[in-house]
């Protein structure tokens, strides 16, 4: 069962890398604006934040097979518009807008249920393999993304990139009602929470528990800001990275470079689940995250594409391997019966942030750092001196001081005893 589930969040994902790519290289070439390339992944970020209340309760209080399948009939039905659409007319920046967010609120809504099923059928102790496994199938699927989907959209357009996305959604819809309904006794037997009268009633309950548990065990409060702190440094590199490298070099050599991250992203997610992370998951995380800094500092001070490699490497393999670390501790630590409502809240701690480091990030890299940093702007003879001018100099200072801001936050973290003896402190879930 689990396999299946693992194929079909694979489809997904292998879905959502491709059309994300391709909607982010077209917009940003259309437009040429890196704050109208922001918006299409802000508008996604916001379309996911504000379905979560609603995902954690349908996860928690409703039967999660029916949820998932719901979840995949509206991503074709969507799909399927996009594709017609696109038989009659040629790309447009606000359908895409429309299309990418409406994708990102269906996932949303879906990824809940599926990760409480994971969470009911998998024994405890393979959670750190199981969180390194979907890591594999992510990293795996979007080695070849990238540059599958630029060659999709060059050779056939946009509308081939859509109809491909609808293919995997398909296949990853079967596999997952087949998994789902094989294990439909013991999705019963694992769903304790009822429906409180009206579905608000029930959004409301599943809220109030989530936010009890965090009252009662406040250190993995503490872990929900800093994981949405370092989420939105991982975020930054690999959204931002896209028009800091289109800005002096081609899509080919963004996919290039993309495609290297992610061997790096699989290669520690290989780590994660071949069992060398067994014990100390909070100190593997916090070294993990001080890494993964380094790297995103790295890629601001250069502009060479061999460097910018590394650093992606360096970055999604650390990203990785803290992200298995957080994922088996919030497994092992919260009630299975309000997984869906915690994993759902911290999604959305991390999209808020997120929302916020990207619309500031986007606004400060086309009206302010792009701009100063020129060969004639205002910051070319004092900042500009040391860091260089030029395009894309403004994106690679933006990466440059979200890299300080990281190494100085995983230091602070580091430092803290009761966050390094989290495993010990906080009790693992009774069911």
């Amino acid at each position: 069962m689990f396999a299946w589930l693992w194929l079909s969040e694979a489809a997904f994902d292998l879905g959502s890398a491709l059309i994300s790519f391709a909607i982010g290289v077209w917009i940003f070439s259309f437009t040429g604006s890196v704050q109208d390339y922001s918006v299409s992944v802000l508008l996604a970020a916001l379309a996911s934040m504000l379905v979560m209340p609603v995902a954690g309760t349908l996860a928690d209080r409703y039967n999660r097979r029916r949820v998932v399948a719901g979840c995949d009939l509206a991503a074709i039905v969507v799909t399927v518009s996009v594709v017609l659409f696109l038989s009659i007319r040629p790309p447009d920046v606000g359908v895409l807008y429309a299309y990418s967010a409406l994708a990102a609120a269906i996932a949303s809504m879906r990824r809940p249920a599926i990760r409480v099923v994971i969470s009911a059928i998998v024994p405890k102790h393979r959670y750190t393999q199981v969180s390194g496994l979907g890591g594999i199938s992510r990293s795996t699927v979007q080695i070849a993304a990238p540059i599958a989907s630029a060659f999709l959209l060059q050779s056939f357009g946009m509308q081939m990139v859509v109809v491909t996305h609808l293919a995997l959604i398909l296949g990853g819809a079967l596999l997952a009602y087949a998994a789902m309904t094989r294990a439909a006794r013991r999705l019963g037997a694992e769903h304790p929470l009822p429906a409180d009268g009206s579905f608000l009633l029930s959004a409301r309950a599943s809220l109030s528990g989530a936010l009890d548990f965090l009252r009662s065990t406040p250190l993995m409060g503490v872990l929900i800001g800093y994981g949405a702190f370092v989420q939105c440094l991982l975020v930054l590199a690999t959204v931002m990275l896209t028009p800091m490298v289109l800005s002096t070099h081609s899509a080919e050599v963004l996919g290039a470079i993309m495609s290297i991250g992610v061997v790096g992203a699989l290669s520690g997610s290989v780590m994660a689940a071949s069992q060398v992370i067994r014990k100390h998951l909070v100190l593997w995380m916090l070294l993990s995250d001080t890494v993964q800094s380094a790297a995103i500092l790295l890629a601001g001070v250069t502009q060479s594409p061999v460097v910018w490699s590394f650093a992606a490497f360096v970055c999604l393999f650390s990203g990785s391997a803290s992200v298995a670390c957080s994922s088996a501790l919030w497994m092992r630590k919260t009630p299975l019966a309000r997984q869906g409502s915690i994993f759902s809240l911290l999604a959305a701690s991390n999209l808020l942030v997120m929302c916020l480091v990207l619309l500031v990030g986007g606004y400060l890299a086309d009206a302010v750092l792009e701009p100063a940093l020129l060969h004639d702007g205002a910051w070319s003879a004092t900042i500009g001196s040391w860091f260089g001018t030029g395009k894309g100099r403004g994106i690679g200072f933006l990466f440059f001081v979200a890299g300080l801001c990281g190494l100085v936050l995983s230091a602070v973290a580091l430092s803290s005893a009761k966050l390094r003896k989290l495993e010990t402190l906080v009790a693992e879930r009774s069911d």
